[in-house]
């Protein structure tokens, strides 16, 4: 027994071996990860706004490790963040962090985000990391006193073609001057297009939503779940803003794929029976006639 316990530590001891030097790869690698320098990217260092759009002030780090992040106007003593806690609550500002690991290892991504931004967020903000030394990254925001004045304008996506039972979306994107439009609404064929109508029961969705940047559209989404022949045809979206309608329009066909693919069947089955003679049982090919003439000559000359 006691020869057996001896060989078990001898196994023990070589199995400490043989994981020994990934044990070593393993822990220099995490030592090398919490002792990196952080480090940060090239991102825009001045961003201009008008009065009441969204600011977006980038920050993006390298290795940042366990160490916190926080952004400051220069000419205030307090932080406005610190990770993704704000504390002025007054101001409609936040921090849109992400890991951006897929981009490449250890990538962190903390940009401050003004809405409605005035000329009073005009200056100069610092992304700063919370370690021993001091790693700080500047960014000059200046917000122009007057809003940005876009011409209305709208758009509709979506795929003309469609095969029967397959789904319809469509979206439509409307932008209005100062700020997003109030409404969208959706037509098929001159008909307002509503969720109650039984021709639509069950089978349509319609989702609205304003994106945060650049803040002045709103976008429509019109979902049919499954199509049928009787939704051929126009659909229109129409969109208001600055006291006036706007609209496009998109001709949607729905092609029954089961009855092209029927007829091709047909036509090739068709096609593989005229190749033979109606008239006889056997191919006309003439290398099988010859072959067999051969066939016969040679066994009456051998008789």
């Amino acid at each position: 027994m006691a020869r057996i316990g001896f060989y078990l530590k001898i196994l023990e001891f070589l199995e400490i071996l043989l994981l020994l030097p990934l044990i070593i790869k393993v822990t220099s690698y995490s030592y090398k990860r919490m002792t990196a320098e952080p480090t940060f990217l090239n991102t825009p260092r001045n961003v201009t706004v008008h009065m009441n759009e969204l600011a977006q002030l980038q920050c993006r780090i390298k290795n940042l490790g366990p160490k916190q992040v926080a952004w400051r106007k220069v000419s205030m003593d307090w932080p406005l963040t610190v990770g993704i806690v704000t504390f002025d609550p007054k101001e409609d500002i936040s921090v849109s962090y992400k890991d951006l690991k897929k981009q490449e290892e250890g990538l962190t991504q903390w940009d401050l985000i003004i809405k409605h931004a005035k000329p009073r967020h005009t200056g100069m903000y610092e992304c700063q990391i919370s370690a021993k030394n001091v790693y700080t990254h500047y960014v000059y925001l200046k917000v122009i006193d007057t809003p940005l004045v876009v011409n209305p304008a709208i758009a509709m996506y979506g795929s003309q073609f469609i095969n029967l039972h397959e789904p319809i979306k469509l979206v439509c994107n409307a932008t209005g001057g100062t700020r997003a439009p109030s409404l969208i609404d959706w037509f098929f064929n001159g008909h307002m297009i509503r969720g109650r109508d039984p021709r639509w029961k069950s089978r349509l969705r319609i989702n609205d939503y304003v994106p945060d940047v650049p803040g002045r559209m709103l976008v429509s989404e019109l979902t049919i779940d499954y199509s049928i022949f009787e939704d051929k045809g126009k659909y229109v979206c129409r969109s208001f803003a600055m006291n006036n309608f706007y609209t496009t329009s998109l001709d949607i066909s729905v092609l029954n794929t089961e009855k092209e693919h029927g007829k091709r069947a047909d036509t090739k089955k068709y096609s593989s029976t005229t190749d033979e003679n109606p008239n006889s049982g056997y191919s006309a090919n003439p290398s099988t006639s010859l072959l067999a003439l051969t066939s016969v000559t040679l066994f009456i000359l051998l008789r």
